[in-house]
C-alpha cells in the first residue's frame, strides 16, 4: 500500500509539472533566437561619442511606429553612454545635404557633410520590418522586428548592423491574469539585445536622465 500510495503522489507530481512547464514555455516570447549581427573586424567603435539618428523606414502598416522604435532606440543609446543629436536638428542637416527622406539609407557624400556639420562620428539608419499585433482571437502576439544599421560618418563604412525580432504571447495574461507586453517593452527588449554586440551590454548613463534626455529628443520631433 505505502508502494501504491507513493506511485500514485509522484504520478500527481508529474500530472502538474506537465501544465506548469507546457504554460511557462508559452509563456516565453518566442523567436527568441540571437540577433543576427555584423560588425566591422577593423573597427574601433570605440571612438563614436555621438550619433546622428537618420529617420527610419516604416515598413508596416502601423502608423508612427517608425518614431516609437527610434525614441527607444534614442533612449537606449543614451543609457550606453552615447550621446544622440535632436531628431528635428539631423532632419534639418539633412534636407540641407539633399537627403530625401523616403531613402531609408545615407550616401557617403550627404554622411560626410552633415557628418561635419552636427559633429556626430556615426550615423545610425534603421528600418521596422515588424511591429504589429496579430488577431488570432485569444492567442494573439505582440511582434517587433528591427533592423539597424550604424555608419562611420567620414567613410560610409558599415561599422555594424544587426537585425532582430520577438513575439510575445498572451497566454501568460490569459492563464493567470498578468498583463501582457507591450508592443513598447518588446521594442525595448529588441533593441537592447541588439546592442549587446555593439556596446556590450554596458550602462554609462542613469534611467532617469535618459529618459529625461529622450523627451527632449522627441519634443524636438514633434516640433517639426
Amino acid at each position: 500500500m505505502q508502494i501504491f500510495a507513493g506511485f500514485i503522489q509522484t504520478l500527481g507530481r508529474r500530472t502538474w509539472a506537465l501544465p506548469v512547464g507546457l504554460a511557462l514555455a508559452l509563456i516565453l516570447p518566442t523567436g527568441c533566437a540571437k540577433p543576427m549581427n555584423y560588425v566591422h573586424p577593423n573597427a574601433d567603435l570605440s571612438y563614436v561619442r555621438s550619433v546622428a539618428i537618420v529617420p527610419f523606414k516604416n515598413l508596416t502598416q502601423e502608423k508612427f511606429a517608425e518614431e516609437k522604435v527610434m525614441h527607444v532606440v534614442s533612449t537606449e543609446m543614451l543609457r550606453c553612454g552615447v550621446d544622440v543629436v535632436e531628431f528635428g536638428e539631423v532632419e534639418k542637416v539633412l534636407r540641407g545635404e539633399g537627403y530625401g527622406k523616403d531613402e531609408g539609407t545615407i550616401s557617403h557624400k550627404v554622411a560626410e557633410a552633415a557628418g561635419r556639420r552636427l559633429g556626430v562620428q556615426a550615423f545610425l539608419v534603421g528600418a521596422v520590418q515588424e511591429y504589429g499585433q496579430s488577431s488570432k482571437g485569444s492567442d494573439g502576439y505582440s511582434e517587433v522586428c528591427v533592423s539597424l544599421r550604424l555608419l562611420d560618418a567620414n567613410t560610409g563604412t558599415i561599422l555594424w548592423e544587426a537585425t532582430h525580432s520577438l513575439k510575445s504571447t498572451t497566454v501568460l495574461d490569459r492563464l493567470f491574469g498578468i498583463g501582457k507586453q507591450s508592443r513598447t517593452d518588446l521594442s525595448r527588449d529588441v533593441v537592447v539585445e541588439m546592442f549587446a554586440s555593439l556596446f556590450g551590454g554596458k550602462r554609462e548613463m542613469p534611467d532617469s536622465l535618459a529618459r529625461k534626455r529622450a523627451k527632449e529628443l522627441r519634443d524636438g520631433l514633434a516640433g517639426m
